[in-house]
């Protein structure tokens, strides 16, 4: 592996961070509109810092595959004439896509930081509605039309922004759950509005897991020559690896929803004092983010190192 290939893996894993963040995060900001320390919490130290990050990781990116063209070590990364050329292909059209979606996700935050909690006004709110599914949509739409998916059909690309709009609902939704599951008592948050939100996540995340399975499946059967490839290419080991994390993810979300949930509001209901399900729950969270950085990496070197036609 190229010194190249390895910063455009470590590149993307930050882009594909700060998409999945702005599209789970954005979501539970909506979500948790009415506690505003806790919006303020996930905005100032998850959605600021991930948004920040996948903005430069973009910018970064870019650079990148201008020197992995020229090959002329730091300083080929900045050649006007390469770079000239590059803006004008796939690459170019994904830049100006992702800059925007995570400029429009940073605006929407402003309501969030702004003295006064204007997030609390109707208005503001359904401005910040519109500029996150702006915000995901740009950032859908830069997957899509970079990889592999772009040579293949328009099919492809619905199925790629499909895929990446179910894992952001509901993977990027991850870290701000386990921030309020810690930090809810600090917070002052009541235990029955953290156990509802626990339980609103999980109506909705089902569904998000069953658009990813079918969009992810979908895509790698019209990517490649079917599911016979996933032991005899790299490209297919990969995403059976990728399957398999993501399936250890899906049991642990399944944990979470009919075990550990129903305990938690059990306990908000009878004893609010009493934190062992909530802590388990926190602990566990954690793992499945864990988990999910795993993915993250996982892509990132499938679509760098190699492709769905590489033996």
């Amino acid at each position: 592996m190229s010194v190249w290939e390895l910063a455009s893996i470590l590149s993307k894993f930050l882009i594909y961070a700060g998409l999945l963040s702005a599209i789970g995060g954005g979501l539970m900001v909506m979500s948790c509109r009415q506690q505003p320390a806790l919006v303020i919490l996930i905005g100032r130290f998850y959605l600021m810092p991930a948004l920040l990050t996948g903005l430069l990781a973009t910018c970064v990116f870019f650079l990148v595959q201008i020197g992995s063209v020229n090959q002329r070590g730091l300083s080929g990364m900045f050649d006007p004439l390469i770079g000239s050329i590059l803006v004008e292909t796939e690459i170019g059209s994904a830049l100006r896509w992702r800059l925007g979606g995570f400029m429009l996700a940073l605006i929407c935050l402003v309501a969030v930081n702004w003295p006064g909690y204007p997030l609390r006004h109707n208005g503001v709110q359904r401005v910040c509605v519109a500029l996150t599914v702006l915000a995901a949509a740009c950032l859908m739409v830069s997957v899509a039309v970079q990889g592999h998916s772009s040579a293949v059909s328009w099919l492809a690309q619905t199925l790629v922004g499909l895929h990446v709009l179910a894992i952001g609902a509901w993977a990027g939704a991850l870290v701000p759950l386990s921030l309020m599951v810690h930090h809810s008592r600090a917070l002052q948050v009541e235990p029955l509005y953290v156990a509802d939100q626990l339980r609103q996540f999980g109506t909705y995340a089902a569904g998000m897991l069953l658009v990813m399975v079918a969009s992810g499946l979908s895509l790698f059967w019209l990517l490649t020559d079917g599911f016979a490839t996933l032991l005899s290419t790299l490209y297919g080991q990969l995403f059976l690896v990728k399957v398999l994390t993501v399936a250890a993810m899906m049991a642990l979300g399944a944990l979470h929803k009919f075990r550990w949930v129903p305990r938690v509001r059990h306990a908000a209901e009878s004893t609010p004092d009493d934190e062992t399900a909530l802590k388990v729950l926190g602990r566990s969270i954690r793992v499945e983010t864990v988990l999910a950085v795993v993915v993250l990496m996982i892509t990132a070197s499938m679509t760098t190192i190699t492709g769905p036609s590489a033996g």
